[in-house]
């Protein structure tokens, strides 16, 4: 069994809501836990920056189904690897709100990863993207002890 990390970028549509994106995560933190798929969504601006990791095949089937989503526009595959081990395992969905919260430790991790301060994740490269999560996800973990 091969389990890989799969990152992308998309833009939201533009009439999509905050219940279109409750939605989402509920959906998501369901059917990704059903496919031992963890990960973790950040939104913000209108765009999306999501990685899953799990099975190869579950993960591939799952980004096929995501593409074809026309809640958003725009994927582009931004990473794909095989991993030893996962950078978001508690998580079969953690999402984060980048309009919620912006805070200057966000801003720091933002501009340390992307060079920029507005959330744009289709301008990172996989690497940038990968780390950017990783120290979100560190961010939020340390929020919820």
């Amino acid at each position: 069994m091969h389990t890989i990390r799969l990152i992308y970028s998309s833009d939201a549509r533009e009439d999509l809501r905050y219940r279109d994106f409750m939605a989402i995560m509920d959906t998501a933190a369901v059917t990704n836990e059903e496919r031992a798929i963890t990960g973790m969504l950040c939104y913000g601006g209108g765009r999306f920056l999501q990685a899953l990791e799990g099975e190869r095949l579950s993960v591939n089937a799952l980004y096929n189904h995501i593409v074809k989503d026309p809640r958003h526009t725009n994927c582009q595959l931004l990473s794909v690897e095989e991993i030893t081990a996962r950078d978001f395992a508690e998580w079969s969905m953690k999402v984060v709100d980048w309009n919620d919260a912006v805070t200057a430790a966000r801003q720091t991790v933002l501009l340390k990863h992307s060079g920029s301060r507005l959330f744009n994740p289709a301008q990172m490269s996989g690497q940038q993207a990968a780390a950017f999560l990783r120290d979100l996800a560190e961010m939020e973990r340390q929020l919820s002890d």
